[in-house]
Parts: C-alpha cells; structure tokens; sequence
C-alpha cells in the first residue's frame, strides 16, 4: 500500500496519480468515468490514485483543499456510477485521508487486470465503445497502438498471476535468518597456536635449539608432500609462516565461511499456467552491503597425499555471483520450466554469510524471470530478516 502522506506532500502527477481540487459533484460524473477508466486501462503495474483536495501546481508546489466532511460523497455512490457506464468492471475504493487537519477524498484504483476498459453505453457526452487511457499526467482518448500495449500487458499480468517466485516449496516471501556471532576462523586458529609456540619457547630456550634442528631435517612430517606440524618448525620459520597467514589460509577460511557458517539458500520457481515456459532465466538483486554471498563453492582444504583435480565440479552448476554497487547480482540459467511443477532456481544452493553487522537488516531481493516466449519480464520482490 502506498504512503499517502508521500505522496500527497510529494509526488508529481504521473500515470499512476493524479491531483483534483474539487470533489466530483453529480453534474460532473463524467469527468470521474473519464480519469476513472483512463487510469485502469494504463499498461503499468500496481496501484494508482486520485487524490481530491490537492491542486498540483507547475513551478511543483501544492495548494490544498481540505474537503468539507459534510459533502464526502459516498463511496457506493462512485462505485455505482462506473458499474454503470463502464465494462468491464473496476475494482476502486474511495475513502478519507488527513494529514495536519487537512481532509483529502483518496480514491484508489487496483486490479487492473482485464483491460481494455470502455462506455458501455452513452452518458453526458461519452459515447458507447468509447475509451481513455492516461499517459503521464494527461488523458487521451485510445489509439490502435494503445490497444496493443495494453493486450500485451494484460497477457504479463495473466502469465504473472501463474508464475510463483518464493523461499523453499512453502513459496514464502520471507525468511528470517540468525547472524553467526562467533567465527574461529582457521587463519585465527593458526595464529594464535604459533603464536602461543613462540610464546612458550621464549620461556624454554633450552629447547629452541633442539626443535630447531627437528625443523631443519624434517623429522616429524606428516606425510610426504606436506609440511611439518608448527611444533616442529624452527622460531625463524613460524615467523615467517604469520607474516603469511592470511595468505596460507586464504582458501581455508572461505570454504569455513561458504560451507560451515554461511545460510543455504534456494528458491523454488512454479509455474501454474498451461504452457512450458521456455528459454527460462533468472535475476536476483540482494542489496545490502553487510553480507557475504559467496560467488562459488570452496572446496575442502586438501591434506590427502593425492593431488585433486582442478575442475570443481560443484562450481559448475553454481550461479553466477557479482558484486555491484548497492550488493550483489545473482544470475542463472533454468531452460525450460514445465508447467503444473516446482523448479529450484540454483542446481547448487547459493551460500549467503550473516555475520554480526548485518543483524536486524531487513534485505530486499529483486527478482526478475526472463523466458523467450514471456511477453515481459516478471518481477517481484522477497526480504530475509535478519536476527
């Protein structure tokens, strides 16, 4: 539902608002079937309004009108007069809305889903057949090119009614999620056991040397291409190895975070018309800076004596991350996407790290499903809270 107090304070007129002065008296009732109907048959998404009480000025100021609360027109009153003129019909409301003692009349337009929307007879100058179509801030009688943009958005309303985006198979449109307040990471791990060896071998120098030596021949290996444990290592070495820790344990630390602390996450796709969706493709916006989505799947630090081949084959059917100004992009691939069937969006679950910072966030995903034979793009919108 829109903020009213924004957008009477605020927006300009548009396709989607409109400003009047005065209240539609009964003389006037053909001007409130013309805006009524020129705003239903818009090809935009979403609700509209006319917002009586306001007269929107050029230089953008506003002068306001408080309406007189003994004169509000009822809303049945409205409602009978555009079910009786108009086909099919309108779903609007009109009700009262105040801002600073100011009383507005608020008439809300939804569910434009059936357009076009025409006379169905004559009245007071409006001929039957005839139909308006608001375009910006003004109103103009339908075109055929109109006609066209309106049809081909009433078949992206019906193929949006059967095309569900949502958390897991339960569809949900949020999730909430915990922050993961304590990280050990492996890199940390490792600092603070060499540093504690150093530490204690200040105390013992008797035994410096001795480990020392052990250190330089070798013994105590764990296996033949790996390294000797930090025990046995000389002083000078364990140096060296913190000056790299991070770099040493870069690849640990990431399959840490993606694998062991990051969220799983996935979403199901249903299509509920009657036809294949084809060529099918996914988009997802996530914006927030505070999180981590991890851009593949980390594979396990290798302490095996064998070498591991260097295709990650989990990564392969990852989708693609980016990291973009607001967040991150996640795009992938879903051929084709039968109807009457749940379809997951990512073939491996995309890895997402709350940590501490990102604690009640509310993050906003923008979706948006292209498919070759969808006449526009579908979009929507799902949050994760974050606890």
């Amino acid at each position: 539902m829109a903020n009213l107090d924004t957008l009477i304070k605020y927006e300009r007129e548009g396709t989607k608002l409109d400003f009047k002065k005065e209240q539609y008296r009964k003389e006037k009732y053909q001007d409130l079937i013309k805006d009524i109907m020129a705003m239903a048959n818009a090809p935009i998404d979403g609700e509209r309004h006319i917002v009586i009480g306001v007269k929107d000025k050029p230089d953008g100021t506003k002068e306001y009108f408080s309406l007189d609360r003994g004169e509000i027109v009822d809303q049945a009153t409205f409602q009978q007069v555009i079910r009786e003129n108009v086909e099919p019909s309108i779903e609007f409301s009109y009700y009262t809305h105040e801002i600073e003692d100011k009383v507005f009349g608020i008439i809300e337009i939804s569910h434009c889903n059936n357009p076009p929307y025409m006379m169905r007879k004559d009245f007071r100058g409006l001929k039957k057949g005839e139909c308006f179509v608001r375009k910006g801030s003004q109103q103009e009688r339908m075109t055929r090119r109109d006609l066209d943009e309106i049809l081909k958005h009433k078949d992206k309303i019906q193929f949006d009614r059967n095309i569900w985006v949502g958390f897991n198979s339960s569809l949900k449109n949020e999730i909430s999620v915990n922050v993961v307040e304590k990280i050990d990471l492996p890199s940390e791990n490792a600092r603070s056991q060499i540093e504690k060896i150093i530490a204690d071998r200040k105390t013992k120098s008797s035994e410096v040397n001795q480990l020392s030596i052990l250190g330089k021949v070798g013994v105590g290996y764990t296996n033949f291409f790996g390294n000797a444990p930090y025990e046995q290592r000389s002083t000078e070495e364990l140096v060296k190895n913190l000056e790299n820790i991070e770099e040493t344990y870069y690849e640990d630390d990431l399959y840490y975070i993606g694998e062991e602390l990051s969220e799983k996450i996935n979403l199901t796709i249903r299509n509920e018309g009657n036809q294949y969706l084809e060529d099918v493709s996914i988009v997802l916006t996530i914006l927030s800076h505070n999180i981590w989505v991890m851009d593949r799947i980390h594979q396990e630090p290798n302490n095996d004596l064998w070498p591991r081949p260097d295709v990650d084959l989990d990564s392969l059917y990852y989708p693609n991350v980016t990291e973009i100004n607001k967040g991150f992009k996640v795009t992938a691939e879903l051929g084709q996407l039968r109807h009457k069937l749940d379809t997951l969006a990512f073939n491996e679950d995309l890895r997402v790290f709350f940590p501490r910072d990102s604690k009640g966030e509310i993050i906003e995903i923008e979706y948006t499903l292209y498919a070759k034979n969808l006449p526009t793009p579908i979009n929507g919108f799902l949050k994760i809270i974050v606890k």
